[in-house]
């Protein structure tokens, strides 16, 4: 499984919207879509895309603890609105 994992820190929250396929070019597309939608929010955001046993963010977290600390989001509209409140 292919998984993207978008990071930004606003309002002393750690955020991630995180999207899995197992189609590469689905999730390269919804990175296209992403950095879309959030070109005009002030904060810096950090892109991953990594392999992992499954789609969920716990797979994410249990090939990389580091990913823990962040609340984790699944729709990217709700992620967006969230960010956008924190810019």
């Amino acid at each position: 499984m292919i998984q993207l994992v978008e990071l930004v820190t606003g309002d002393n929250e750690d955020l991630a919207y995180h999207y899995g396929s197992d189609n590469i070019d689905e999730v390269f597309e919804h990175e296209r879509l992403f950095n879309e939608w959030i070109k005009d929010t002030p904060l810096s955001f950090s892109s991953h895309i990594l392999a992992t046993e499954d789609a969920s963010f716990d797979s994410l977290c249990e090939k990389d603890p580091y990913f823990k600390q962040f609340i984790e989001y699944h729709n990217l509209k709700l992620f967006i609105k969230e960010v956008k409140g924190k810019g």
